[in-house]
């Protein structure tokens, strides 16, 4: 999961990002059964974002406040997988709920 923050530190925010993330997200769930719920709802948030954006303009800002809330929700899930489950499934159910620039 390291590596997939890596690489979205790396990347601009635009739509694709969001499509290869979630290529991605997918990729590794199948590979890290411990952490597979968190990643294919991560690629879940993604693939979403992807759908409700292709083809529509995206406002420099919105892309900009997008990645950030983006980044923050992949950084927590790196922090909490060695926490106590509790706290894994209250990240899960927040990324469960998590709509990017729904507020």
């Amino acid at each position: 999961m390291n590596e997939l923050y890596a690489w979205l530190n790396e990347q601009n925010g635009g739509i694709r990002t969001y499509g290869e993330f979630h290529a991605k997200a997918q990729q590794l769930a199948r590979e890290d059964a411990e952490n597979a719920a968190v990643l294919a709802l991560l690629g879940r948030i993604a693939a979403r974002f992807v759908s409700r954006y292709e083809g529509e303009p995206l406002p420099v800002d919105s892309a900009s406040k997008a990645i950030a809330q983006f980044r923050d929700l992949v950084a927590t899930a790196i922090s909490v997988r060695t926490g106590a489950d509790a706290e894994k499934l209250a990240f899960a159910n927040r990324i469960a709920t998590t709509d990017l620039l729904a507020g």
